[in-house]
Parts: structure tokens; C-alpha cells; sequence
């Protein structure tokens, strides 16, 4: 990459340094050098007993290892840029853990050599991976020209559907998810349905209801999810498995071109909330649980998780009854739904002075028994990359509801990781992938069609163009 390419490449993070600077802190550099500490950056979560297991997974390290944690929890949107501003800065951590680390640190800073290799690590650990989920992580460093492990994956995120079940018995329509029509135009018009019945039985509590909580706005990473899995629907694919661009193929561009018809006649129907197209990847959570939307795709499982952890429902009687969790439909071919997984990733930057302590640590909280204490403790909301781990009981059975009911949650998203066609965000084929996620194309051109009302093919064309451009100045 040239010099002016890579000036334009780090100008949109310059704002980013400033503020994150700041956020790092002096003290950081200063505790490195006199070697007193392991500092640790992880993404806080989402629910206060995911962060209680992981500092009592840093005490016991603590205790075993006779050194002292730093150890610090950011929202996953504040550590992006206090991650992005440290590697820029060269005043890094030891160890990093961000839920954008995947699509947004591994493939640039791997490709900058900024990241340290860690596949030494990954070779001893890889007997009890899932391998689908390893390939993240295996990204291009443009110093040596070769690809290697620059991440750790522990976890994973996947697309489900969530439903309010007690709506739909409201009005007599079947909310059993094994009854729920699963072909294309079918699944998706039985939420427009919901809408219609609902408004219809009583106009007064349910006129500002919409049947389908689908994020389409430009500034959302569910954006990305959602195109991506109606992309896969429609048998597209945007590269090849040497990560060259195949957008413009005529067959790949008639399935962006159908994908964003469809996105673009479902907003416009009248069945999405019209502020969709501006929500933020908590927007469909809240429009959920605030029962304003029927059902939702939403690309983890944090929405039953929050009811799981609902303290006004002491029964959970939300989580085990009145709602449930299915899959996304049959395509329009008929074929099962193919599933993409975004496997999030720990980093350690290679200007960290104490990358053996910090390998030790990773190794230490990826031991079977305690990785499956710290993502348990977040209701399964992340599923593990480790295979020994997902053979706990609890992968398959999830939780026992107080009056004996089966988990409508857990064992779903278990059987899309098991069960299903399920691979990797594809952010690790190229660096250039990460900006084509990062300035939302597809979420763009989505917007193109339903606000600025574009034709399809002027939408296509225009992304197909940009992604072409961006992969172009990588050279």
C-alpha cells in the first residue's frame, strides 16, 4: 500500500486517536516499561455476571501466576477506538479482547504487522477447536507477504429470529415454532400477518406495532448480518476463497440486485418501524423488548438473554413462555438457511513487551472447565469455538424453567452451529473486506433503494463499484 493510501486509510481513525488517547491513558506506557503489570483491555458485557467471571478467572490467574491484572472493562464501540488509537499510537496493552476485533483489528493491523503471531498458540490449542472457526484469525501480514494467526477465536455469533409467542396466541395464530411456515415468502408474510391481526384487534395498543424488526440502517452492524444472511438466501457471494472480488459476476450481481429488491420492497410495505433504516445495533433489542415488533433477526443470542436476566420476571416467565427463538427461513430455492458467524477474537499487539505472560493468560481462561463458566455466565449468549466446550449438556439442553419447561433459546442457536451450513464472516480473506464492512456498503445501498429510491440494479452497481475500488488499493 502506498503512503498516500495508507494516510487515507487511518484519516477516519485520526478523530478516534485523539479521543482514545485519552482513554488510554499516561499510565499505560509507564506500567509496561517497569514491567509491574499484565495489562488487559476486554469488552465489557452485556449482562454484570459475564464481567463477575472473568474477574474472578483474573484473581485465580493472579493468585497462580504471583503478578498483577490490569485488567479493564470498555462497551464494545468506546474499546474499537481505544484499540484502533493504541495500535496507531504504538501504546498497546498486552492483551485486548473486543467483540470487533474479528472485522475490524485482525485483518488491518495483521496486514500492517502490528499484531503479534500467535500461531504457536493456536497450534497448541487446535485439537479442541471447531475448525470453522479458526480461519478469522488466519490473515495476510503485508511485511512477510504470508499469511498467520494474528487472533485467538474463542466465541461466536451467529443469526436467530426471536418472537413474541403470547402476540401471536393473542389473535389465534400458531406460536410454536415448530408450526411456524418456514418457506420464504410464507415465513416472512406471517409476520406481516401478526401486524395486520394485531393493529386490527386493538388499534389503540397496537397501531405503532410492526411485524418485522429488521435493522437496515447505514450505521448498524446487524445491517451487515442481515444483508449477508438474504445475500447467502438468494445464493449470492461477494469473493472468492482467495478472497478475490466476485461481486460483479452475473450471477453474484443478480442475487445483490434481488437482495436489495427484497430489503427494499419490505420496508416500503409498511411492516418494518420506519425508523429501521437509523437504528443502532441496540434498536431492534429495545423495539423488542418494549414489545413494539413482533419478531426480530438479531445476529446473537442477547435478546432472551436480557429476559433471562430480567429482574421485574422472577419466573422468567418471558424467556421460557412468552417468547422463542427460531431459524431464519428456507431460501427462495427451497434450500435450508446457510449461516454466517462472526467468531470474535483476543488480541496481543506485537509491541506488547510481555507476550509470553500474555499467552499464559489466554491459555489460562480458555481451560475447558473455566471458558465454560465465563460464557455460561452469559446465558450462552456467545457460543464456543472449542469443541470440548460445546459438549457440555448445557449447549444441547440450556436451561430448566421453574415449572419444568425446555429451553426455547439455547438448544436453537446449538443446532445452527451443529447442524447447519454455517461458516465464517469472510473479513479474513482480505484487509480491504474490513473496510467494505466498516463504511457499510451493503447498508448503504439498502438505504439507496428504500429511502432514495434507486433501482436495484443503479444500488448494486454502485456498491459493486465502491467494494472493486477499495480492494484496488491494495497492492
Amino acid at each position: 500500500m502506498g503512503k498516500g493510501r495508507r494516510w487515507l486509510w487511518h484519516a477516519p481513525w485520526i478523530a478516534a486517536l485523539c479521543l482514545a488517547l485519552a482513554l488510554i491513558g499516561p499510565g499505560l506506557v509507564g506500567t509496561a516499561a517497569a514491567g509491574e503489570k499484565l495489562v488487559v483491555w476486554w469488552n465489557k458485557g452485556y449482562y454484570p455476571e459475564e464481567d463477575a467471571a472473568m474477574q474472578k478467572i483474573v484473581k485465580d490467574f493472579e493468585a497462580k501466576q504471583k503478578v498483577e491484572v490490569d485488567l479493564s472493562f470498555t462497551a464494545q464501540e468506546d474499546l474499537l477506538k481505544k484499540i484502533t488509537a493504541a495500535l496507531i499510537a504504538r501504546r498497546v496493552p498486552d492483551v485486548a479482547f473486543c467483540f470487533f476485533n474479528d472485522w475490524q483489528v485482525v485483518p488491518k493491523y495483521g496486514w500492517d504487522d502490528q499484531l503479534a503471531d500467535v500461531s504457536d498458540l493456536i497450534k497448541e490449542l487446535r485439537p479442541r477447536y471447531n475448525e470453522k472457526m479458526l480461519e478469522v484469525a488466519y490473515v495476510t501480514n503485508n511485511k512477510t507477504k504470508k499469511r498467520a494467526y494474528y487472533g485467538i477465536p474463542i466465541e461466536a455469533q451467529t443469526m436467530h429470529i426471536h418472537y413474541w409467542r403470547d402476540m401471536l396466541r393473542e389473535v389465534g395464530m400458531q406460536d410454536d415454532p415448530a408450526k411456524i411456515p418456514m418457506k420464504w415468502d410464507e415465513y416472512w408474510g406471517y409476520w406481516k400477518k401478526a401486524q395486520d391481526a394485531l393493529r386490527k384487534k386493538d388499534p389503540a395498543k397496537y397501531g405503532k406495532l410492526y411485524g418485522i424488526g429488521m435493522t437496515m440502517s447505514t450505521r448498524a452492524s446487524d445491517t451487515l448480518y442481515n444483508f449477508d444472511m438474504a445475500l447467502l438466501s438468494f445464493n449470492g457471494e461477494l469473493l472468492d476463497k482467495n478472497g478475490k472480488v466476485i461481486a460483479d459476476q452475473p450471477k453474484n450481481r443478480e442475487a445483490i440486485i434481488k437482495t436489495l429488491k427484497w430489503f427494499g420492497e419490505l420496508f416500503t410495505s409498511g411492516y418494518v418501524p420506519p425508523d429501521a433504516t437509523n437504528w443502532s445495533d441496540g434498536d431492534n433489542n429495545a423495539g423488542f423488548h418494549s414489545k413494539s415488533i413482533v419478531m426480530t433477526p438479531n445476529p446473537s443470542q442477547s435478546i432472551p438473554a436480557a429476559q433471562f436476566f430480567n429482574k421485574d420476571d422472577p419466573q422468567k416467565t418471558n424467556y421460557f413462555d412468552n417468547m422463542a427463538t427460531i431459524e431464519w427461513p428456507d431460501g427462495p430455492d427451497g434450500k435450508k438457511a446457510r449461516y454466517l458467524s462472526a467468531v470474535k477474537t483476543v488480541i496481543i499487539p506485537k509491541e506488547s513487551k510481555k507476550q509470553k505472560l500474555a499467552k499464559d493468560f489466554v491459555r489460562f481462561v480458555l481451560e475447558p472447565a473455566r471458558f465454560l463458566e465465563y460464557v455460561k455466565a452469559a446465558n450462552g449468549r456467545w457460543y464456543p469455538a472449542f469443541t470440548d466446550v460445546a459438549k457440555d449438556p448445557f449447549w444441547r439442553a440450556g436451561h430448566k424453567g421453574p415449572k419444568g419447561q425446555k429451553d426455547p433459546h439455547v438448544p436453537v442457536a446449538t443446532m445452527i452451529y451443529q447442524d447447519r451450513d454455517n461458516k465464517a464472516f469472510e473479513h479474513w480473506k482480505h484487509p480491504a473486506n474490513s473496510q467494505v464492512y466498516d463504511e457499510n456498503i451493503w447498508g448503504k445501498a439498502m438505504a439507496r433503494v428504500a429511502i432514495d429510491k434507486w433501482t436495484p440494479e443503479k444500488a448494486a452497481d454502485e456498491a459493486i463499484a465502491r467494494m472493486k475500488a477499495i480492494f484496488a488499493g491494495y497492492k
